[in-house]
């Protein structure tokens, strides 16, 4: 009978103590993730990145703990939302409340939201490719497809949009890169010494990191190539237009690099 209560008892208090140790691992813990643009050098200087549009669905968040249970958390946007990153600016900071933890590895994934409307714009484009291969006027070239670019600035929320302007001994341009697709860019989140073991603690607030790396998207980009691109031209402003329908020979070289190099540094 004694060795049954002691039994009993020991039960018990190893109920009691298990109980904590994994209330304690449900406990959220405050994690606020900003978003920049690296401030590399793209293209030797020749290229400036002045700001990057993300239009998100969703992001979901996959986290694996060898203490407390592997979690899966989603933050969703109703019917998009657009975030606007500048360069050397302070953005917007989401919050979230996840569980904390050792954590390794914890994956954002960022699911883009694309605009179905790009659809008659795809039109005015094939349109323009005829005239260009049956050899219109360049001025008259570069104007229809300005005022293409303009209406894709106008009427369009892609699911990315890059802007900033490109210089080289030839042109002096303003840049515009559009991605329009659905897709989704997983994140594995790494600790300031680059590692994939993150820990978020309750009693600290948390921060994180997206980084945009232009200058790595076009390492592979040379000022001959961006200078050979076709151009357009609308009320004075002169584009180069980086999409899968126009220059895509430098857009899929460029898109290609990017998902592969957005990273997030966790409590840097």
């Amino acid at each position: 009978m004694k060795n049954t209560l002691i039994t009993v008892v020991a039960l018990l208090i190893f109920i009691s103590t298990w109980s904590c140790e994994k209330g304690e691992y449900t406990l959220p813990a405050d994690f606020r993730l900003g978003m920049s643009i690296s401030d590399k050098q793209a293209m030797g200087g020749a290229l400036t990145i002045d700001l990057i549009k993300i239009k998100l669905n969703a992001i979901d968040i996959q986290g694996y703990r060898e203490t407390g249970g592997n979690v899966f958390l989603t933050r969703s946007f109703k019917k998009g939302q657009t975030f606007t990153i500048r360069a050397n600016a302070k953005n917007e900071i989401l919050n979230f409340d996840i569980p904390q933890g050792v954590y390794k590895p914890l994956y954002f994934s960022l699911v883009f939201q694309h605009d179905d409307d790009e659809d008659d714009l795809i039109e005015d484009i094939e349109e323009w490719y005829e005239d260009v291969l049956e050899g219109d006027d360049p001025e008259e070239l570069e104007e229809d497809l300005g005022s293409i670019i303009e209406d894709y600035l106008d009427d369009i929320e892609p699911s990315i949009l890059v802007q900033g302007r490109f210089k080289s001994n030839k042109i002096n341009v303003r840049l515009i890169l559009l991605v329009n697709d659905p897709m989704t860019f997983r994140i594995l989140l790494k600790n300031r010494s680059g590692q994939e073991e993150v820990i978020l603690e309750k009693d600290r607030e948390n921060t994180a990191e997206l980084i945009l790396d232009p200058s790595y998207w076009f390492s592979v980009i040379t000022p001959e190539l961006m200078n050979r691109a076709y151009l357009g031209r609308e009320d004075g402003i002169t584009y180069l237009f980086l999409s899968k329908y126009v220059n895509s020979n430098i857009y899929h070289a460029v898109f290609n690099r990017m998902e592969e190099s957005t990273y997030i540094i966790v409590n840097k």
